[in-house]
């Protein structure tokens, strides 16, 4: 309506009452404001108010308070009923698939086509298969029609797996409305009572099997990005954390924009690759000079995966250069240290080449009659035998590290 009215396609709006415009004071005066400013009048027929009239806002603001303390009340009498029910056991409309539905959790009834689709979404979890997989299985085999309209299926899916009233037993006040936000549900987490009614219905998944779903679900958690199986891992997946954001660093690759040149691999905090702020402080770390710094660490020549793997359990990172090491014994090691790769890739061969780049520039200026070397084109030939050299160093120095 709005959106209409901004494109003028509005001049009138007739509404029954104060209450059914906006739920509180502010929402209303700030819609009925800008709808005055754009030549858009309102009428409440219940108070009999235009919101061009002389009195107009001020009679606005004063009902509008009183349809907002009302609107208050009714939610915390709605709000205490429920929490009465809770306290008897009684749900608050219940509605799962795979059931009836309820209006307080009683009398519920296992649908069984749709009690088949649970308990297989069960055992193929444990099968080790993927909840888009899943997801995509029932789609194709039409098993339950509203997924294919889901914008995430496969997150219709872990919302089955999480659910413990599959087990029978209901948790009751699992989600709270906070108060001045009507109609967004938050998670419990504490904030208000919960209660715990056993055997309230019947149970089409075990308690034993539902609990090896959870531990399932934690240790894929724990090992994140290894835990999915369609994702192609390396030995330093999930295995470098950021202290800061609380998440690992994952593995960025850097296509070549020339023909002469390597992709490169660096790991950035799993946040900043997002777009999002973050104050961790971290940086992109080179996947050579982080193998090369590892392989230090542990007194080895080059870096080994098997060794890796064997002594590692995982890298904390704080700030750009602080790296904890918890190694698979239970003991650590703090280190400062900053990758300099520029520095070593910087070989005696390379500077020959370069010089002889710049050589080349200078003679091409004089050609040209320029003062500055900078202003030539550069040589073709000269450019293409320094990207060659600097292209083989680095090939070279990679398989000195061990690298592929």
């Amino acid at each position: 309506m709005l959106a209409l009215a901004r494109e003028g396609a509005i001049d009138l709006i007739l509404t029954k009452s104060i209450s059914r415009f906006a739920r509180n004071t502010v929402d209303l005066l700030e819609t009925v404001r800008e709808l005055k400013d754009l030549g858009v009048e309102v009428r409440f027929e219940k108070e009999n108010i235009s919101s061009t009239s002389a009195d107009g806002e001020l009679m606005l603001t004063l009902l509008a308070s009183f349809a907002q303390a009302e609107s208050e009340q009714i939610s915390q009498n709605v709000k205490w009923r429920i929490g009465k029910g809770f306290e008897e056991g009684k749900a608050n409309g219940f509605h799962l698939y795979g059931y009836t539905d309820s209006a307080d959790g009683t009398d519920v009834q296992i649908i069984e086509e749709e009690a088949a689709v649970v308990r297989w979404i069960f055992a193929q979890y444990m099968k080790k298969t993927s909840c888009e997989k899943m997801a995509a299985q029932l789609i194709a085999d039409g098993r339950v029609p509203h997924l294919a309209d889901n914008k995430l299926p496969g997150e219709w899916v872990r919302h089955i797996l999480k659910n413990p009233h599959y087990t029978g037993d209901l948790l009751l006040g699992r989600w709270s409305t906070p108060e001045g936000r009507p109609g967004r549900a938050v998670r419990n987490t504490g904030q208000l009572p919960q209660y715990l009614v056993e055997n309230a219905i019947p149970a089409i998944i075990d308690r034993d099997t539902f609990t090896a779903v959870q531990t399932e679900i934690a240790r894929r958690r724990e090992l994140g990005a290894r835990a999915n199986w369609s994702i192609e891992t390396v030995a330093l997946t999930s295995k470098i954390k950021c202290v800061s954001c609380n998440c690992s660093f994952v593995r960025n690759v850097r296509n070549p924009k020339t023909q002469n040149s390597i992709s490169t691999e660096h790991w950035i905090c799993t946040e900043r690759k997002k777009g999002r702020k973050t104050g961790c402080g971290t940086c992109e770390i080179s996947d050579t000079a982080l193998k090369g710094f590892i392989a230090q660490v542990l007194g080895i020549a080059a870096f080994d995966e098997e060794v890796f793997n064997e002594r590692i359990d995982h890298i904390d990172v704080q700030g750009k250069d602080h790296y904890t090491f918890h190694y698979t014994d239970g003991t650590s090691s703090s280190h400062t240290w900053r990758p300099n790769l520029k520095k070593s890739s910087w070989t005696p061969a390379r500077k020959a080449a370069w010089g002889e780049l710049v050589r080349a520039r200078w003679a091409e200026a004089k050609r040209l009659g320029l003062d500055n070397p900078r202003q030539a084109p550069t040589p073709p030939e000269a450019l293409a035998k320094y990207r060659a050299v600097a292209k083989a160093e680095a090939e070279r120095l990679r398989a000195e590290r061990g690298e592929r």
